[in-house]
C-alpha cells in the first residue's frame, strides 16, 4: 500500500485535499478491476478451487483504503 501512500501524497500536492483523495481512489478501484479480472480468468481454469488466492486479503486492503479515502473526501466537503 506504500505506492498509494506515495500517490495520494503526489494527488493532495496537485489538486488539493478532495481532488487528491478522490483521484486516488479511483486509481486504486482501477487497480483492483484489473487484479478481480485476472482472479476470474486463473478460476475459470480446471484446477482446484477451494484453495482462496492470496491476493484476496491485499483486495480487501485496498477496498479498505478506498472507503476511508471516499469518506475523507466526502467529510471535506460538508
Amino acid at each position: 500500500m506504500q505506492e498509494y501512500q506515495n500517490l495520494l501524497e503526489d494527488e493532495l500536492f496537485r489538486g488539493g485535499e478532495r481532488k487528491g483523495r478522490l483521484r486516488t481512489a479511483l486509481t486504486i478501484l482501477t487497480d483492483m478491476l484489473i487484479e478481480l479480472n485476472a482472479l476470474e480468468i486463473y478460476y475459470q481454469k480446471p484446477t482446484e478451487k477451494s484453495v482462496v488466492p492470496a491476493e484476496i486479503a491485499a483486495l480487501r486492503e485496498k477496498i479498505g483504503a478506498v472507503k476511508n479515502l471516499v469518506h475523507g473526501s466526502i467529510d471535506i466537503e460538508s
